[in-house]
């Protein structure tokens, strides 16, 4: 079984690594997607907001676990970030944010590490977040198992609560 550890505070996260040193997109990536794509109802439901994983909006492809370093689950994963994929190709509700891809550099393959995972559930009125988990891609369809972490409930509240220079003070090593 897999037990990753779960990020409930700014400091949790900064203390991981993710998405650091630059040229590193992660943090970018995170406070982005916490900021602009999820919204949080009233019991507590980490509702989708203008984006479908399941129509590969951002680039969101399927992510098959493979390597098993989520847990098993009855919901689809889908990961997002792959800037090389980003740049590249179109998608439904377009590309990753300017704040997201600025430093990629497709002769560094760490400005292309990080990635998102999501699992994703839905009704015929919704779509939601059931997980979202952070990762490094390793390459090569690889991940790091010991920087995959998942992000709590209450660590996306913070992020949406805060303005991009206050988060990324707050969590730059």
């Amino acid at each position: 079984m897999v037990r990753l550890r779960t990020l409930n505070e700014l400091s949790h996260l900064r203390d991981t690594g993710f998405g650091q040193p630059y040229p590193r997109h992660g943090l970018a990536l995170l406070w982005w997607f916490a900021d602009k794509r999820v919204e949080i109802d009233d019991d507590g439901n980490m509702i989708a907001q203008r984006c479908d994983p399941e129509h590969k909006d951002f680039g969101f492809h399927l992510f098959h676990n493979r390597e098993g370093i989520l847990p098993d689950s009855d919901l689809p994963y889908y990961e997002v970030g792959n800037l090389h994929y980003d740049v590249n190709n179109r998608h439904p509700a377009g590309k990753l944010p300017r704040l997201v891809t600025k430093n990629y550099n497709q002769a560094v393959r760490e400005s292309n590490a990080d990635r998102i995972v999501v699992s994703v559930a839905s009704d015929k009125n919704d779509k939601w977040f059931d997980s979202i988990y952070v990762t490094h891609h390793l390459g090569q369809g690889l991940f790091d198992v010991n920087a995959t972490y998942r992000i709590s409930q209450g660590l996306i509240r913070k992020m949406k609560s805060m303005e991009w220079s206050d988060f990324i003070r707050e969590v730059k090593i």
